[in-house]
């Protein structure tokens, strides 16, 4: 779904005003973040599961850094940058390795590889970045983590930003 698509200036995007709105003010935060899973699942619901693992995995490894100290801190955020930084290499360049690996291999007198494309997960570049920073800044004490799973998970999924 697309921002100024008619289905979500018409329709989408009046639903949640009004539901948000009538809802009271505890509520809210849980309005919003339904809406941007949903809103994100509209785009691609294959990859719901794996953003909202990335969610999950994000928060307990930086809750984890936090609470650590010394070397095993690093070792948190190492994770932390692995993870992200490794999702976001897999979906933008696995294509790309597998087009040369098939072209070298038929070059070499091989058979051209097929394989199913990678497709690349709405907003990844813009979370894995987000994410990192993130992490970075909780390492660095810049920032504090967010204690609470529903606020952490509400931020990472606010996507009118």
């Amino acid at each position: 779904m697309v921002f100024s698509s008619t289905l979500f200036l018409f329709y989408f995007l009046p639903a949640f005003l009004l539901v948000y709105y009538l809802v009271p003010r505890l509520l809210k935060n849980a309005v919003a973040l339904t809406a941007s899973l949903l809103f994100y699942a509209w785009g691609g619901i294959n990859f719901l599961a794996l953003f909202l693992g990335s969610v999950v995995l994000n928060f307990y490894l930086i809750r984890l850094m936090d609470a650590a100290l010394g070397w095993q801190k690093r070792i948190y955020l190492i994770l932390s940058i692995l993870l992200n930084v490794g999702m976001l290499f897999y979906f933008k360049y696995a294509n790309f390795f597998l087009e040369n690996v098939s072209v070298l291999n038929t070059a070499l007198g091989g058979d051209g590889l097929t394989w199913e494309k990678v497709v690349l997960p709405i907003g990844i570049s813009f979370f894995t970045f987000e994410k990192l920073t993130y992490s970075i800044d909780v390492y660095r004490g810049v920032n504090k983590p967010l204690r609470s799973f529903w606020t952490s998970c509400s931020t990472s999924c606010s996507f009118p930003r």
